[in-house]
């Protein structure tokens, strides 16, 4: 069984080009080889020409050199306060692990016996 070839364009005959969008363009160049166009349009492409000026560059809407050094400084409160909060309940399990081992060891090496087994 042999598959049907579809007609290249010729060279001199512009090459319709479709982007995602469903936009199409008219390319005087041939396509690539083994590139055929999927679909060609059904009414005429028109050209577009603009005599208009190129638009402006925006304006940075970004914020201003002292809001930024405001919002590092901001940032850098609140990391210093999560920071200073970690090592605070650090040191607080630790003391409460040395009094448990203080507790323990008291009860170990006491004389009197304690609970079930006394003397």
């Amino acid at each position: 069984m042999t598959y049907p070839t579809p007609p290249q364009p010729q060279p001199g005959e512009p090459y319709v080009l479709t982007d995602a969008f469903g936009r199409t363009f008219i390319s005087s160049a041939p396509p690539a080889s083994g590139m055929v166009p999927l679909q060609t349009p059904v009414a005429p492409v028109q050209h577009c020409v603009h005599d208009q000026a190129p638009l402006p560059a925006p304006q940075r809407s970004g914020l201003s050199p002292v809001a930024l050094v405001a919002v590092g400084a901001g940032g850098a409160l609140v990391v210093g306060t999560v920071l200073v909060a970690l090592l605070l309940s650090v040191a607080v399990a630790a003391l409460a692990l040395t009094v448990c081992a203080v507790v323990l060891r008291s009860m170990v090496n006491s004389q009197e016996p304690r609970g079930r087994y006394r003397r």
